[in-house]
């Protein structure tokens, strides 16, 4: 998809066209029912206060109910009438927004999500949530601008900082991108998901020793994730550290003995090691308990090759 206007002057630019394709999607009564919701939306959120906070915490309550059940539209009617009972509300704004995401309607969500940002200018997440919705449209250089103000106003939130690492990162923008996520794993050095995702940029920038030391982190710090230790593996197959490979592989087995693919790469690490009673034995394993995934197993192959070229 293609956007014929200046994005960086003003990021509202490229609303309406993806709404009007948002709008495309749905059935004409579906449409037509919605766009009136928003015309109403807008309206009411310039009408002085009309319901009592009890009301307005009701509305809440309803509201978060039919989202619960999946009644988007019901869901919308009920946050609107926060709207009304206070039109700088917050936490209104990115409930509405929220719902407005489920039904599809992105451009009405960034309305709120913007309006919420305005009222509350030291707030992280409406700034958080519009870089959620840039990003999903492919409008990285956008969300990044979004992302840096939600990690500047609550820098201590590791997940805004991952966001933005990882967008910078799609963007091309890899030094910060690795520097970002830096600061992500030290604002939480004992989350394992944090390590394990500074792992992954390093070996995708094929810097594989590194990589090594923080997907061990990650499975010190989750050693009963199976994923984690299959990735140590793999990590270990591109350092050619066969014996630490198949060590890693093993464990994610004792955690996961169900799964084909685990078994298919300690085969294939036991052949490579010379151990071809063991590896058949691993095959013969992974050939009983079901189909692997095999495009898993070939991009790891794939991979390893490449990183010895």
């Amino acid at each position: 998809m293609e956007y014929p206007y200046e994005l960086d002057n003003d990021p509202n630019l490229w609303l309406d066209e993806i709404d009007l394709l948002e709008i495309e999607s749905l059935t004409p009564e579906e449409a037509e029912r919605l766009a009136a919701m928003v015309e109403h939306d807008l309206q009411s959120a310039d009408l002085s206060a009309s319901l009592s906070p009890e009301e307005a915490e009701e509305a809440t309550k309803e509201g978060d109910e039919h989202l619960a059940q999946g009644l988007v539209e019901e869901a919308i009617s009920a946050y609107r009438r926060m709207i009304q009972a206070d039109p700088d509300s917050l936490d209104a704004h990115l409930r509405i927004a929220d719902a407005y995401l489920l039904a599809d309607m992105s451009f009405k969500a960034v309305r709120h999500y913007r309006k919420a940002a305005r009222s509350h200018p030291r707030r992280a997440e409406p700034h958080f949530r519009l870089g959620e919705v840039y990003r999903r449209y492919g409008l990285l250089k956008v969300a990044i601008v979004e992302y840096r103000k939600a990690v500047e106003l609550s820098p201590q939130n590791p997940f805004y900082r991952y966001r933005l690492a990882k967008t910078l990162f799609e963007h091309g923008e890899i030094r910060e991108a690795v520097e970002q996520m830096v600061l992500c794993v030290q604002s939480a050095n004992s989350d394992a998901f944090y390590h394990y995702a500074l792992g992954d940029m390093f070996a995708r920038l094929k810097r594989y020793e590194e990589a090594v030391q923080e997907m061990h982190l990650a499975t010190v710090y989750a050693p009963y994730d199976d994923y984690y230790s299959a990735c140590l593996g793999i990590m270990y197959l591109h350092t050619r550290a066969l014996s630490q490979a198949a060590a890693a592989f093993r464990q994610a087995i004792r955690l996961n003995p169900e799964n084909p693919s685990y078994h298919y790469l300690l085969a294939d690490t036991y052949r490579r090691m010379g151990m071809v009673k063991h590896a058949a034995a691993h095959y013969r394993k992974a050939g009983r308990l079901g189909a692997y995934d095999s495009v898993f197993v070939r991009r790891v192959r794939d991979e390893v090759s490449r990183s010895r070229e």
